[in-house]
């Protein structure tokens, strides 16, 4: 039995007057395999590499606004100074302007109350019909244009003085509040700018990591490569230093009884993932448990409010769950999950999943538990668990698990009116 077997084991290493053993054979088709795996690798790298370089120049990007924006605010804080000192010295015009036109109107009080404690009531006319000559109608004449252009002089300019006043005053009230909805949109502009940057910085870092990972995988393929090509070689060279007559005999049968006494293994096998959460589930359906889920869900998410810090593509797997690192569909699923809701399993929920889960309700009648969606990096790419008073539930990659407010300038122009309810 043991000289059966001896004989085996040489068949399968020395082979046929120049025809490959199964184990050559194996070992070309492995090395075959492998290098196809490293050249998949390698195209793998080079696509996060291209990522990873259109992501910068987005940052890139986005940093040369948010500059320019800043110097927008410098320039609009400045202008902003310049109306301020603009306020005060219209404020000093203002009181000349009321002090004048107080004076003219205690000189044409004055001078009714001393025709009045005269006693005279003559109007202009019966003082020119009472002329007792041409000559002094003339005198008579002179004297009540005068007096009646002085009037008319101080009535205009009162009416000047009236019209300047409110058109100043007007202008400068427009002028205060362009410039503040100026500055305020300046600032609505940078906060959403910051959050831009912070979801394409969070990008970045996975793409880093993934980048990491996969040049680790390439050195251990092309470890497994070298190790492949090294038996093959060997196998090539004892074939040649080994030829016997007798290995003509049956060739067929050789390599019959050596594949039977070979064990192939697979060094490229990949290790599995991390086993969910005995939360995960492969159903697609919601499990309904009414308002009690929601509020179980809502307690659950809100326990990790500035305790769980945003991860891109996180909270798919045992290990980011026990840690609570998650990323918005992630943390909304585990939520649920949480209250007795099912939306979806660990591994395959995301956004774009759970835009399909449950029914459209109008942003108008959306209530406390409902999820919102939000146009961030793409369509739907950003989600949360609405709570009532314009407020929701969400983990961002600016705050991590957070409360905002839905009025935020960042959320308030991401928001389109998506709203799904679950329960």
């Amino acid at each position: 039995m043991k000289k059966r077997l001896l004989t085996l084991s040489l068949a399968s290493v020395i082979g046929t007057s120049g025809l490959f053993t199964t184990h050559d054979v194996f070992a070309a088709e492995n090395l075959n395999q492998k290098n196809q795996e490293i050249n998949q690798k390698k195209q793998q790298i080079s696509k996060l590499r291209s990522d990873e370089l259109d992501l910068l120049a987005t940052v890139k990007e986005i940093n040369a606004k948010v500059a320019s924006t800043d110097e927008k605010i410098k320039k609009t804080n400045t202008e902003v100074e310049k109306t301020k000192k603009e306020s005060e010295q219209l404020k000093v015009k203002i009181e000349d302007t009321k002090k004048r036109m107080k004076e003219r109107k205690e000189y044409l009080q004055k001078r009714a109350r001393t025709i009045q404690e005269n006693g005279s009531s003559v109007s202009y006319l019966d003082v020119l019909l009472n002329a007792e000559s041409f000559s002094d109608f003339i005198d008579r004449a002179t004297a009540v244009t005068t007096i009646v252009n002085a009037d008319k002089k101080i009535l205009d300019e009162q009416q000047k003085d009236k019209e300047l006043l409110e058109k100043s005053q007007t202008d400068l009230t427009n002028k205060l509040e362009k410039i503040q909805k100026d500055a305020q949109d300046l600032k609505d502009l940078k906060v959403e700018l910051q959050y831009q940057i912070d979801d394409q910085n969070s990008i970045l870092v996975k793409l880093r990591e993934q980048q990491k990972n996969a040049s680790s995988e390439l050195g251990d393929l092309q470890s497994q490569a070298a190790l492949l090509l090294q038996q093959k070689k060997l196998a090539q060279s004892k074939s040649a230093n080994h030829t016997s007559p007798t290995n003509n005999a049956n060739p067929s049968n050789n390599r019959t009884h050596s594949y039977h006494n070979e064990s192939v293994s697979n060094n490229n096998t990949s290790s599995k993932n991390d086993t969910p959460s005995n939360n995960d589930t492969s159903s697609n359906d919601t499990v309904k448990l009414g308002s009690g889920g929601i509020e179980a869900a809502i307690s659950a998410g809100s326990a990790l409010v500035g305790r769980s810090p945003y991860n891109w593509g996180g909270g798919r797997t045992s290990a980011d769950i026990a840690r609570r690192s998650f990323d918005c569909s992630s943390f909304v699923r585990w939520a649920y999950a949480e209250g007795g809701v099912n939306l979806g399993p660990v591994s395959g929920t995301n956004t774009d999943s759970l835009v399909g889960r449950g029914r459209a309700v109008s942003a108008s009648e959306m209530k406390r538990g409902d999820l919102v969606f939000f146009d961030t990096y793409k369509t739907n790419g950003h989600v949360g668990i609405y709570l009532g008073n314009g407020t929701f539930l969400n983990d961002n990659s600016s705050r991590g698990v957070s409360i905002d407010s839905m009025s935020n300038p960042y959320w308030r122009k991401a928001f389109n009116g998506v709203v799904r309810r679950v329960n």
